[in-house]
């Protein structure tokens, strides 16, 4: 069984990390949690089932449903359903409509969401799973067993490793964090201007993940330019009230002075805690984290630098993609926050569309899955990708935003760009 692995949540003066969403006051990936290791079937049976037909596919339609934690991601059936409404109201793909099922709760958790794909394939008989956005995919093993293609976002690393699971984010926690995006650590960087030699505190939580996490934020905040002062997984789980110590221990770092940037990957307790702890103590350089970017957050998290994977809703002013995305949005609920969760619901299901046209019009599982994995790059300018696959089924998307929180709203720190995939190992 594959260790459980969430997306990066990492506290520091200078966050660079995994991406992060949450719907719940904790709005970055900070789960990418896996429980089970996926069979890698290779597409070469037929994923029939009524009358030898193609299960969820008729000469009209394509039935999708999806499923995640709607706890902390309760706008991800949202942003899924307004993708596929503007799709079927231009008509479909290739001649079908689609029939999306809606996003069913998982709660987070492995077995709940592995019975939904049971239930999904036989008796929903489902063509694909859209949007999976998860912590823990127990699912998967199901879903690669049965040849049901999944699209959502990777935050659990059982998006990693087999041919069925598809990401707009590529695979976020390759296994034994071998390779990871240096594109957090880039934004910082650049953030910081012409500033030389620029120094960091990495921290993360004191747990398996946060071990991980601290691996693969070391290398790509090296990468990226940084000297990295400390690196440290020392975050207690849960969070404790107390974070003075750790505070005067960062501002005095840099040989008695501050680092440039503090870098936090943890959950959002932690994250909140050492932010307010460093702010107290009279730290007035680079936080950053992967958590924070929430719209029920951003008059606590004033100061914060919030990394996302994908461009941000506030740049739909001068984003084509993105002011599409908020149009399709209010279509479907005009009252609808737009947040990560939201986003991630949208691009989940225009990967998806994406790769059923490119299928063709002869539908089958195994036709969607062989030219997914042929030479296939999805990407939207400025906003989310490229993400090519077969590659991105093992190494992640090195893109993403900086945001930054005034109090009252985000502004865009750093617009979307892309940095590298590192390698960890020394």
């Amino acid at each position: 069984m594959r260790r459980r692995v969430g997306p990066s949540t990492v506290i520091a003066v200078l966050v660079v990390g995994a991406c992060a969403l949450t719907a719940t006051p904790a709005s970055g990936a900070s789960d990418g949690a896996t429980t089970t290791a996926p069979t890698t079937a290779p597409p070469t049976t037929t994923s029939a089932t009524n009358g030898g037909g193609v299960r969820g596919v008729t000469g009209t339609t394509i039935t999708i449903g999806g499923f995640g934690q709607v706890g902390r991601y309760p706008g991800a059936d949202v942003g899924a359903k307004a993708r596929f409404k503007r799709a079927n109201d231009g008509g479909g793909v290739n001649g079908r409509t689609f029939n999306y099922l809606g996003m069913r709760d998982d709660l987070g958790i492995a077995k709940v969401n592995a019975d939904l794909a049971n239930t999904y394939v036989q008796q929903d008989n489902v063509f694909a799973v859209v949007p999976v956005v998860t912590p823990d995919l127990g699912a998967a093993e199901t879903l690669v067993k049965n040849q049901v293609p999944y699209f959502g976002w990777a935050v659990s690393s059982n998006f990693c490793g087999n041919q069925w699971g598809f990401s707009f984010t590529g695979c976020m926690f390759p296994p034994d964090a071998a390779t990871t995006s240096n594109a957090w650590a880039t934004l910082v960087r650049k953030n910081l201007g012409a500033k030389s030699s620029p120094t960091a505190v990495i921290l993360t939580e004191n747990t398996d993940s946060g071990k991980y996490f601290a691996t693969a934020l070391d290398a790509s905040v090296k990468s990226a330019g940084f000297t990295v002062l400390s690196s440290a997984s020392s975050l207690p789980v849960p969070a404790v009230n107390d974070y003075d110590a750790l505070a005067r221990q960062i501002l005095g770092s840099n040989n008695g002075g501050a680092p440039d940037a503090v870098f936090v990957n943890a959950g959002y307790a932690n994250v909140a805690q050492v932010r307010q702890a460093v702010r107290n103590a009279g730290y007035d350089g680079v936080f950053t984290n992967t958590v924070e970017y929430e719209s029920s957050l951003v008059a606590s998290s004033t100061g914060s630098f919030v990394f996302s994977p994908t461009a941000a809703v506030e740049s739909a002013p001068t984003n084509p993609a993105m002011a599409q995305l908020v149009a399709d949005v209010r279509a479907v609920a005009p009252d609808q926050p737009i947040d990560q969760s939201v986003i991630a619901g949208y691009w989940s299901a225009d990967l998806f569309i994406n790769a059923v046209e490119r299928a063709g019009k002869r539908l089958t599982a195994e036709s969607l899955v062989t030219k997914a994995n042929t030479k296939f790059t999805y990407s939207v300018t400025g906003t989310v990708g490229p993400v090519k696959f077969p590659g991105a089924h093992n190494e992640p998307a090195a893109c993403g935003t900086l945001v930054q929180s005034t109090g009252t709203v985000y502004n865009v720190a750093e617009p979307y760009a892309c940095g590298k995939v590192v390698s960890t190992k020394a």
